[in-house]
């Protein structure tokens, strides 16, 4: 059993999940806050061996919560391009 939740609904392709690589280049975040948003259920992902594969929908989803919290606790936002 994976540790995360996976899609309940399995009629989406896998073009609907990115790599955390991808993932990172994406949404601004570090792999490992990736990887513990997973863990703690903040975003979906399914395990395909040791590839973690992520739901871009439910990224999407996270990082528009986090850009709403961004103007009160910087924390969840993610990190500036430099």
């Amino acid at each position: 059993m994976l540790m995360t939740r996976a899609r309940e609904d399995r009629n989406n392709p896998v073009e609907d999940f990115i790599t955390i690589g991808k993932s990172v280049r994406y949404s601004g975040y570090s792999e490992q806050y990736l990887r513990r948003l997973i863990r703690q259920g903040g975003i979906r992902a399914i395990k395909f061996g040791h590839f973690w594969m992520v739901d871009l929908e439910s990224l999407k989803a996270y990082i528009a919560y986090a850009q709403r919290r961004q103007a009160a606790d910087r924390r969840f936002g993610p990190r500036e391009e430099e």
